[in-house]
């Protein structure tokens, strides 16, 4: 393992990618239903990992001298009892990590049905020195950090398990209390429960934030929680291809009403009989769509999509850039990748072109152990479009290394929580492997 990691390390690196990290285990970079892993504040680039045995990382990078700090492990020096034993096997334990209003960063992890732990920077941008906050909520899966209005931050997040509600919390203090609405956003299986699914319809999210600060955009995907058999492929699909569909609504932060596509106003929660009829994007007829969507907002803040869809197997996916036009969803095919939980990442220019970022490539056709388990490709591919997101075509190889298998786009986030375009992380790993992560910056 040394010497392939000392080849690794030896290997040319595509202009613009930086190692920041050989130390990654599974879910070294979440996928898209957690994050932020990376912001840009002070001139640097804060990065989160899950590193070795599965505990938090840190580390900055300064844009002006190309160069590392050395990585921190947050919890060195707290005296806070952990589960170490959880953190290793647990791969939601996966940090996320933001910039407050006062500039001081902060880190989130140990999140699965669990408060986890939060901890904040004694000083603006510098890393060296932690302090810990008071928890969240009592339950959190998949947080996802975003700045809103008023300099406030939001975390999104299932509350209890697989057939939990997605709700919110709000802090306008720093971090010190936290609030949040009564009702949740989204709850499938919900009352009243109508069709034989609905008892036991789960869900899986990814969010944005407009522009505005206000509007919180929510994509989801529907999880069938039992192990019935798939009409499309005649067989009981494994746990992770039992997901289905792309839904949409958006949340009017000051308000707490939301909304569909459409406009038309909703009640919550949103249950799953609603949201088979108010709410579909994409009614994937049994096709697998395991990862969540990737938003991005047009010029005229309404929502675009990015997101892998299978075919003629469970596996076997083809990723698909979704738009709104005259009120019917359009689909275009982008590349071909070989595996659902493949990610991606969308961006939007000025003129009103997009660029897509993709894990592509051939990748498993079937569940393998450990680092292997969600899907990976050998290639990170940008596409772009022309105005409005039509006429895609592929742009370029943008892969780091040569042989690797990748997973996990992730943007940098700004300190206002936007995604920043040309600042990208990524990781790899050969066969079974430790994870390395990449870190590109691509900044004009």
């Amino acid at each position: 393992m040394r010497l392939a990691l000392l080849l690794l390390l030896q290997l040319p690196l595509l202009a613009g990618w930086h190692r920041f990290a050989e130390d990654g285990t599974l879910k070294m970079l979440y996928d898209g239903r957690m994050g932020p892993q990376a912001v840009l504040s002070g001139g640097k680039v804060h990065i989160a990992w899950r590193g070795e045995r599965g505990l938090p990382r840190v580390r900055s990078f300064d844009l002006a001298t190309a160069t590392f700090s050395d990585p921190v492990a947050p919890l060195d020096g707290l005296g806070i009892a952990i589960d170490a034993a959880r953190f290793e096997r647990d791969h939601h334990y996966a940090p996320v990590i933001w910039a407050g209003a006062d500039r001081r960063l902060h880190i989130a992890f140990g999140f699965h049905r669990t408060p986890g732990l939060h901890l904040v920077t004694d000083a603006p941008a510098d890393i060296s020195r932690w302090s810990r906050l008071p928890e969240i909520s009592h339950s959190i899966s998949y947080p996802q950090v975003h700045r809103i209005d008023g300099g406030r931050t939001l975390v999104y997040f299932r509350e209890s398990g697989h057939l939990g509600s997605w709700t919110y919390r709000i802090t306008a203090d720093g971090g010190r209390t936290w609030h949040g609405p009564e009702e949740a956003v989204i709850d499938l299986d919900a009352p009243p429960q109508e069709g034989p699914m609905a008892g036991h319809a789960g869900s899986y999210h990814s969010t944005r934030v407009g522009s505005d600060g206000r509007t919180l955009h929510v994509a989801f995907s529907w999880k069938v929680e039992d192990p019935v058999a798939s009409e499309r492929y005649g067989r009981v699909l494994h746990d992770y291809t039992r997901r289905h569909n792309l839904y949409y609504v958006r949340t009017d932060l000051l308000t707490g009403e939301v909304f569909n596509a459409a406009g038309r106003r909703l009640p919550r929660p949103v249950n799953f009989g609603l949201a088979q009829r108010k709410c579909v994007v994409w009614d994937t007829e049994g096709r697998t769509a395991s990862v969540g969507a990737a938003i991005e907002l047009g010029a005229d803040g309404e929502p675009r999509f990015l997101l892998p869809v299978s075919g003629d197997t469970p596996y076997a996916s083809k990723f698909y850039f979704v738009r709104r036009e005259d009120g019917e969803w359009l689909r275009e095919p982008l590349a071909a990748t070989g595996h659902p939980f493949n990610s991606g990442r969308l961006a939007r220019h000025a003129d009103g072109s997009f660029s897509a970022y993709l894990v592509g490539g051939d990748g498993e056709a079937a569940e393998a152990g450990e680092m292997n388990r969600y899907g990976w490709g050998e290639r990170v591919e940008r596409w772009v479009s022309g105005p409005g997101g039509r006429e895609w075509r592929r742009s370029g190889d943008a892969t780091p290394v040569d042989g690797l298998r990748y997973q996990n786009l992730k943007f940098v986030r700004d300190q206002r929580g936007m995604p920043v375009d040309g600042l990208l992380l990524v990781y790899g790993w050969r066969g079974d492997g430790s994870g390395t992560g990449f870190l590109f910056d691509g900044l004009p």
